[in-house]
């Protein structure tokens, strides 16, 4: 019998589920308000997901009302709520010695 290996024990990244990538993605956007111009290519890096993805990802969260448009890319309240209180329970199961997972097992 073969055994294969997790994606995380070969070196790639464990698929991230929406959650994660919200918050991730506020973050980055949070960091890059005070520059200039948002740069789409470098929040793309910084990301890690593919270029269409990340529009995807931008119309939703404009859509649920994290971001104020597509093109400033400013978080709204809401969105500064969302990624005060992710940033939160990250650092909650952190201390608790827990990891998150997007599968239930």
């Amino acid at each position: 019998m073969v055994q294969t290996k997790r994606m995380d024990e070969m070196g790639k990244t464990p698929r991230r589920d929406k959650l994660r990538i919200y918050g991730d993605l506020l973050s980055v956007l949070r960091s890059e308000a005070y520059s200039e111009k948002v740069v789409l290519t470098h929040i793309q890096v910084r990301l890690n997901v593919p270029f269409d993805r990340l529009k995807n990802y931008i119309i939703e969260l404009k859509n649920l009302g994290l971001i104020e448009d597509e093109t400033s890319l400013k978080l709204t309240q809401k969105g500064k709520q969302y990624l005060q209180e992710y940033e939160r329970i990250v650092d909650f199961m952190n201390r608790m010695g827990l990891t998150y997972s997007n599968k239930l097992e």
